[in-house]
């Protein structure tokens, strides 16, 4: 039975991203610079394109969904 992927929420409008706390020093060192804690939404977010945070948490084993409108 293969590992359950670890879920990450990628907000399109402000990227602000929704994972497990025991995730956060994984993807800082994943991420590096594209991503910082946000005071105003108190959550963690991405910079950049939200395609390209996707692709580089997907090719790391995460699962990336997307919310909002396009």
């Amino acid at each position: 039975m293969s590992q359950e992927k670890i879920i990450v929420t990628i907000k399109r409008r402000d990227r602000t991203m929704v994972f497990p706390v025991s995730e956060r020093d994984k993807l800082r060192d994943i991420l590096k610079d594209r991503i910082w804690w946000d005071r105003r939404s108190n959550r963690w977010a991405g910079r950049g394109d939200v395609e390209e945070l996707k692709q580089i948490l997907e090719e790391h084993g995460y699962e990336v969904k997307l919310t909002g409108p396009r």
